[in-house]
């Protein structure tokens, strides 16, 4: 039972502590995000694909970066100057997201379950097998004898 509590308990915290980083963000944008166009600033391939980019929204400029998303070219099809595709919040227009929210957004969910279960159950299965090799300890030094 314990075991079954602290797997449940990690894995609260691990949805929490790793969905609470984007995924609301992505979600909101998949929501109500305004489709709008942006231009390539910078190029960053050795920073996880990076893309920086620039946007106009009521004759504001703006700046994101994060990597490219469908239908927006990968990085290595890209050069500065380009238009892409890009969601910004109309609530908040500095933020906004490098293509498709809702293909972000789906990728983002099944990292954050896969991490969900995956974490809590390598802990508890760690945790069980060297409780095991504990208890097994005695007794296997007693039969060497």
């Amino acid at each position: 039972m314990k075991y079954a509590i602290t797997w449940l308990l990690l894995a609260v915290v691990t949805a929490v502590g790793i969905g609470g980083l984007n995924w609301p963000v992505y979600r909101r944008m998949a929501a109500r995000g305004v489709l709008d166009k942006a231009t390539v600033v910078e190029l960053f391939p050795k920073i996880h694909d990076t893309v920086r980019y620039e946007y106009e929204v009521g004759g504001r400029t703006f700046e994101g970066k994060m990597q490219s998303w469908q239908p927006n070219p990968p990085l290595e099809q890209l050069g500065v100057g380009q238009s892409l595709v890009i969601y910004y919040d109309p609530q908040h227009p500095e933020v906004s997201v490098l293509g498709d929210p809702k293909l972000i957004l789906r990728n983002e969910t099944i990292s954050v379950l896969l991490a969900t279960l995956g974490v809590p159950t390598f802990v508890v299965v760690r945790w069980t097998w060297r409780a095991s090799r504990k208890r097994a300890g005695p007794r296997v030094a007693a039969n060497a004898a």
